[in-house]
């Protein structure tokens, strides 16, 4: 992905009117929709529900929480990025780069995500391409791998409290969820699949991955990037051998960090709920969160714009009800979508500027 093409501005109008558009559109509809009062049973809509409302401690608890999840995710991702790169990026650039990755995931639809930009920012950054790319392939090779851990673990513990995994067909909110569960476990076995040729080729077997992509480099369509793509690929291999003879503290500490952002990252919903609602299944609402972070990760939309909106209710809908979700939708994605497009928007110009002539890293 070319540099110039990734932060000219102009090619973020459209994701971003999307992602606003679409957040928008779904929360005002939410806001109109009837629902049951949870005092008085009787029918009203979710707006004059969240005029009533009554701010309490609980709230400014749980609001506070929100805030703890969301610089927690963030500070992991840090230190992640920090151990990953065998600390070639200082405080100030893990955390310049770190909020650009985000800023790109955001601007980008999820079933692409922002592994690509994340590339080319490290790489701008100082990296080389192929350490770059090693990089980004080691954070998502830990994100996976927590995933695959925290499934069995949060279902068994659902399951053992007798939550419902999966959605209930709602009529209501009018979501399809036949075939729900085959789907997800075919996505979960992709995911292990995915783990593994990940492992396989960073890891174990680096020597192979740089033989594949020498050979890949010669055919009618890529020869013209011949050299370039050998070069990278030879970069590539220095990087997972760095990775491969890595002491074992390399892993725990990364995959420690990658376990405190994907927690904090599920928790974020958790604490949002609780503005609004006295109690909630917290382990039924972790459950359904890893169920719909499957639909959310191929989403068409920038930042699953939409999806994620719609999404909620119709996972959460038939454990909390549907009285305050409107509000919860809005929160939720002001902390974890639209923060986002602002702090990537303040630090991209003076990162800009910092790494106009960056010098690359071995």
């Amino acid at each position: 992905m070319p540099q110039s093409a990734l932060f000219r501005w102009t090619q973020w109008v459209w994701p971003v009117l999307i992602g606003v558009g679409a957040a928008a559109g779904v929360v005002w509809l939410g806001a109109n929709h009837e629902v049951i009062d949870p005092s008085t049973q009787q029918p009203t809509t979710s707006l004059e529900l969240l005029r009533a409302f009554t701010w309490s401690s609980r709230s400014t608890w749980a609001l506070l929480a929100v805030i703890a999840c969301v610089l927690i995710r963030d500070l992991g991702y840090i230190i992640r990025l920090r151990i990953l790169s065998f600390k070639a990026f200082s405080w100030r650039q893990s955390t310049e780069n770190i909020l650009l990755w985000e800023l790109s995931s955001a601007l980008t639809p999820s079933v692409v995500g922002g592994s690509a930009a994340a590339v080319v920012i490290l790489h701008r950054d100082g990296l080389k391409w192929g350490k770059s790319l090693a990089t980004v392939f080691a954070t998502a090779m830990l994100d996976e791998a927590f995933y695959l851990l925290a499934v069995p673990l949060v279902f068994g513990l659902s399951i053992w409290a007798d939550y419902p995994l999966f959605p209930t067909l709602n009529e209501d909110i009018g979501i399809l969820t036949w075939g729900m569960s085959s789907l997800f476990w075919m996505a979960y076995g992709f995911i292990a699949l995915l783990t593994s040729l990940l492992w396989f080729g960073l890891v174990l077997r680096p020597e192979k991955t740089h033989q594949f992509i020498q050979r890949l480099s010669t055919s009618r369509a890529l020869r013209k990037w011949d050299k370039r793509i050998k070069s990278w690929s030879k970069d590539l291999l220095e990087a997972s051998r760095n990775i491969r003879h890595a002491p074992r503290s390399f892993w725990i500490q990364g995959f420690a960090a990658t376990c405190a952002s994907w927690t904090a990252r599920f928790l974020t919903l958790n604490a949002v709920l609780l503005i609004f609602y006295p109690h909630i299944e917290h382990g039924a609402v972790l459950a359904r969160q890893l169920v719909l972070w499957i639909v959310l990760s191929i989403s068409p939309t920038p930042g699953s714009s939409g999806a994620a909106e719609l999404g909620v209710p119709a996972f959460l809908g038939d454990i909390t009800g549907l009285a305050y979700m409107a509000g919860v939708v809005l929160v939720w994605r002001i902390m974890t979508y639209f923060i986002y497009l602002l702090a990537g928007a303040f630090v991209l110009p003076q990162w800009w500027v910092r790494t106009q002539n960056g010098d690359k890293r071995p």
